[in-house]
């Protein structure tokens, strides 16, 4: 009969075939069963147990040969509660199990390797060392009468798995040769886990991809930003753009861009630098038509890939409202100043006329609001050459105090018919004039009324309007508050051009003009709104410096 120890010899000479038969099983639960199976065929020993990462323990996934009990009994590591946890308030694992897995071994005992394996080759000469084991070690499988036991990290690179336990009722079974070639399966199982992990994570992200990607109804891509090519289309960007699949992933973004290769590249370049992530282009169809679309668009990694995500918006209505609301604005803003203008002079020739006190009274009323409308109308010409980046600022001191008080007299007959109160808060004295801004008067005119007009018809009847002065980090701030809120649909774009809700005759351009007007001096505007707060509009400016360099305020 064959000795025991030359018939384990010669089964662990078949362990690296084991290993590569391995190779060919791709589903995790059958790769377990196989891998056990192999081991306990190939050392002759009598039970073979895998343990795998689950949650915070370490259960067995596969066991071969160890009674049905005893499996109950030892597949927890986790200690039961009150008992040892490391810094993380994780469960220190229990049993020489749990030492192995989380590497608390010392090489320098005879009962382990090198590699981090805890090997005994009789567990009872072991047990006669009391005292020199790991705190929690059980001495279940002594108990089981299990002499030779065995216990190898099922570790890949810098991550621990799980664990392969090999068990023999019989002394010494295994020699330090057959314990390195079963650390050396050991690793080749550890990483074909690994991939199976990745695999696993990889077809997960992918389906989380498709699922969003291809169930939104909202247009979108996925371009490579070094060729440029679309890689893949949603239905509804095939839809949009009247291509297939097939063909829409046989053009390049250049294609249906209509800036063309070199700025469309520039354009992508930012976006991979995380500079910007906001465009507004023109995109051509398949039917050869321009729609004007608005693309948020960011680097992705899908597939090992790094890719650009973009989702398109068509805006082409909107654009083409704007673009026509802007030409009617021009032509009345031009076509309008002569008119006013011949308005206002003869109505100055009628008031020096002789006439009643009556008829003086209207002829100057006349020549007032067409004089006023000539120069809000002038004012609305240089808004437009604001815009278009041509307008030159001439700065002078502006009394910031004087300037809101004659808004709010201005204001105060639209104040009566709201039945709201013009408040003066911090910052207004009698005596003073408040911090000077630089900047010009008529522009801080028409911004201001905006803002104090708004606020009036913001503010809820019964409540008040306060105007506030300061001076901050060598700025003037004006502050505009009223106890209304900024509706939720334009909140964010509250300051935007023609961004208007809910109020009949609104033209969304008050705050548009104040904050344009702002920016234009080197200040800004700021906006906050909440329920239980109101509505805070504050305008920073810059202080007028007289020649020898210092503010004035």
């Amino acid at each position: 009969m064959e000795n025991p120890r030359e018939s384990a010899r010669r089964g662990e000479n078949d362990l690296e075939d084991g290993a590569a038969l391995l190779e060919a099983v791709p589903d995790r639960e059958a790769l377990l069963g196989v891998a056990a199976r192999t081991v306990r065929r190939i050392t002759g020993c009598d039970a073979v147990g895998i343990r795998l990462r689950q949650g915070n323990d370490f259960p067995y996934f596969a066991a071969d040969g160890f009674a049905a009990g005893f499996v109950a009994a030892e597949s927890s590591l986790c200690p039961s509660p009150g008992r040892l946890a490391d810094a993380a308030a994780r469960p220190v694992l229990e049993c020489m199990c749990g030492a192995v897995i989380e590497g608390r071994v010392d090489p320098r005992q005879p009962w382990f390797t090198a590699f981090g394996s805890f090997v005994a080759g009789s567990t009872s000469r072991l047990l006669a060392q009391a005292g020199s084991l790991p705190p929690g070690t059980r001495n279940r499988c002594n108990s089981a009468g299990y002499e030779t036991v065995v216990l190898i990290p099922l570790r890949a690179a810098d991550t621990t798995h799980g664990l392969l336990q090999v068990n023999d009722r019989r002394p010494d079974l295994l020699d330090a040769g057959a314990v390195a070639r079963l650390e050396r399966m050991a690793t080749g199982l550890a990483i074909l886990l690994s991939r199976q992990e990745m695999a696993a994570a990889l077809a997960d992200s992918e389906a989380r991809h498709r699922a969003m990607f291809f169930s939104n109804i909202a247009i979108k891509l996925l371009i490579d930003p070094a060729t440029g090519r679309i890689v893949d289309a949603n239905p509804a960007a095939c839809r949009f753009y009247g291509y297939s699949l097939e063909d829409i992933q046989r053009l390049s973004i250049w294609d249906i861009n209509a800036a063309g290769e070199e700025a469309t590249r520039r354009e992508m370049a930012l976006t991979s630098d995380d500079e910007r992530r906001f465009f507004r282009f023109r995109h051509r169809l398949a039917s050869g038509e321009v729609r004007e679309v608005e693309v948020y668009t960011g680097p992705v990694e899908y597939l090992g890939r790094k890719l650009l995500f973009s989702i398109i918006h068509d805006v082409t209505e909107r654009v083409r409202a704007e673009e026509a609301r802007d030409r009617v604005e021009q032509m009345l803003r031009h076509d309008l100043r002569s008119p006013l203008a011949g308005i206002a002079g003869l109505a100055g020739h009628l008031a020096e006329s002789e006439l009643t006190d009556k008829q003086r009274e209207i002829a100057e009323v006349i020549r007032d609001t067409a004089a006023g409308l000539g120069d809000m109308v002038s004012r609305n010409l240089d808004l437009c050459r604001i815009e278009q980046g041509r307008y030159e600022l001439r700065p002078q001191p502006v009394a910031l105090a004087a300037l809101l008080r004659r808004q709010a007299s201005l204001a105060a007959p639209l104040a009566r018919r709201r039945q709201v109160e013009l408040a003066f808060g911090p910052g207004f004295r009698e005596d003073d004039d408040g911090p000077l801004a630089a900047g010009e008067e008529g522009l801080l005119t028409t911004a201001f009324f905006n803002l104090v007009t708004n606020a009036l018809e913001a503010a809820p009847p019964g409540t008040a309007v306060t105007l506030s002065l300061g001076v901050e980090a060598d700025a003037a701030v004006a502050g505009v508050h009223n106890h209304g809120v900024i509706p939720i649909d334009i909140r964010g774009r509250f300051a935007a051009k023609y961004a208007t809700s809910g109020k009949p005759g609104g033209t969304g351009l008050g705050a548009y003009i104040a904050r344009t007007i702002a920016r234009l001096h080197g200040g800004e505007l700021h906006w906050e709104t909440d329920e239980a707060a109101g509505t805070h509009i504050r305008v920073r400016l810059p202080l007028y410096r007289e020649p020898s360099g210092s503010s004035a305020a």
